[in-house]
């Protein structure tokens, strides 16, 4: 019996390493809901949906905060952390400085971002891949930030609180 052939999700002519913008969910470990909780709504399904996150919410946004200062080329353009995941839009930026260290892909990013979160918060908190997509245009990107900005609202209509 033959086993299936692992998809590769990657795109095989893609340079990951290149200035583009990134959409990127990374899941937590068996989906736990340890990253935040959705507050403020009431009884009114049309109230404001807030989010408070969990001390390790806090430790998962003060790293996705630092990323810029960790690796050269890398901004933060939006994110939201959810109890089960958080959702990023990462853009890789042309560093061009005489002796500087090649640019980081997003998987070395991701996974230095990933072990240092773990690590402060003494447990492993991941699972093991994540989600990326490599934002191709403008219409995309505004579509991406407004998915992104009602990420709290859809998982109230959805009923996951």
């Amino acid at each position: 019996m033959e086993l299936p052939k692992r998809k590769h999700p990657r795109l095989p002519q893609l340079d990951y390493s290149a200035a583009n913008v990134y959409f990127l969910t990374l899941c937590t470990k068996n989906r736990s809901r340890c990253l935040a909780r959705i507050v403020g709504r009431g009884l009114d399904p049309a109230a404001e949906v807030a989010l408070e996150l969990t001390p390790y919410g806090n430790i998962a946004e003060q790293d996705l905060l630092a990323l810029p200062r960790h690796f050269a080329g890398v901004e933060l353009l939006q994110y939201v952390i959810m109890p089960d995941h958080l959702q990023i839009l990462l853009q890789l930026q042309e560093v061009a400085t005489a002796g500087s260290r090649p640019r980081p892909t997003v998987p070395t990013i991701i996974g230095q971002y990933k072990a240092g979160v773990s690590r402060k918060c003494k447990r492993p908190l991941w699972q093991t891949s994540f989600y990326d997509h490599v934002v191709r245009c403008q219409q995309e990107l505004l579509e991406i930030q407004r998915y992104i900005e009602n990420n709290p609202r859809k998982w109230v209509l959805d009923g996951k609180v």
